[in-house]
């Protein structure tokens, strides 16, 4: 992490509790991005935030682009930026936010991978079946295509957090803190209790890892992967809201139960929803080619 003689002018301590509101994940990857930020001023002979300036903090931004830094990286280290510079409203540093948040300064998004619902469906019901199937990797999975639930949201969660009677899952630590109750469908209430009718413990948790410990986010990833090769988590997250708004769903409503803050970054669906009729129209139109 960042230098110790850093601290002061950087004022750290104060802005991690500037952003506890965030998910754990979030704070994680938006104090790493910082500090990767402060070290590249640094080298450039900057060390104090006071000193920054647009021109400066592109280049840093370009170097993290030539290292070969996903876009959703540079992103978030766009975001991270922002959020610190919002905090250090006493350096009258706005212009620069608002510089580095111009249109075409930031990359352009891409668009989540969708798994066919089909493909989902029919994994899932064969699973449903199958004698020797692992209870826990089937509710897993069963609980994020059914909840559309972010993977650190889904590892959060506590057996009393799921009304069985009711259909709903309660998310007490959504992103940005914010609590939510997203439906669940029926087959996955009863993944749930068969998973739960398998365990002879009394331990709080929902799901539980290898060890007997809380599930962690990489063996949720593991179990994705292990039955949908190439997917992680956030692809049946993906799935979940691509085929709810190809079968009629609101935006609103989506926005609801994926628990985003901005109508806007819902709205990314839609793209996804578009290239896929797109795709159909060309298959199947006998002038779509």
């Amino acid at each position: 992490m960042v230098d110790v003689g850093y601290q002061g002018l950087w004022r750290l301590d104060e802005y991690r509790s500037y952003i506890t509101h965030l998910a754990p994940s979030t704070q994680h990857r938006y104090l790493t991005g910082l500090d990767w930020l402060i070290r590249e001023a640094a080298d450039q002979g900057v060390y104090d935030p006071a000193q920054l300036d647009i021109r400066l903090v592109r280049r840093i931004l370009s170097k993290r682009q030539e290292s070969g830094a996903a876009r959703s990286t540079i992103r978030t280290d766009l975001a991270a930026f922002s959020s610190y510079l919002r905090f250090r409203d006493d350096l009258n540093l706005t212009g620069l936010r608002l510089a580095l948040v111009k249109p075409g300064g930031e990359p352009a998004r891409k668009l989540p991978r969708t798994l066919d619902a089909s493909v989902v469906v029919r994994s899932l019901d064969w699973l449903s079946t199958q004698p020797e199937v692992n209870l826990l990797h089937y509710a897993v999975l069963e609980t994020l295509y059914d909840t559309g639930l972010r993977v650190g949201e889904l590892v959060q969660l506590d057996k009393g957090d799921v009304d069985f009677d009711g259909q709903r899952i309660s998310v007490r630590n959504g992103k940005g803190g914010k609590p939510r109750v997203v439906p669940i469908a029926r087959r996955g209430v009863v993944a749930l209790e068969r998973y739960l009718q398998s365990r002879s413990d009394n331990a709080t948790p929902l799901f539980l890892g290898e060890r007997g410990a809380r599930i962690g986010v990489r063996s949720v990833y593991r179990i994705v992967n292990l039955y949908f090769p190439g997917a992680h988590p956030h692809s049946l997250r993906h799935s979940y809201a691509t085929h709810l708004l190809e079968n009629g769903a609101d935006l609103r409503s989506l926005q609801e139960l994926l628990g985003h803050a901005r109508l806007s970054t819902t709205e990314i669906y839609t793209h996804v929803s578009h290239e896929r009729l797109a795709r159909v129209y060309r298959e199947l139109h006998p002038r779509g080619k």
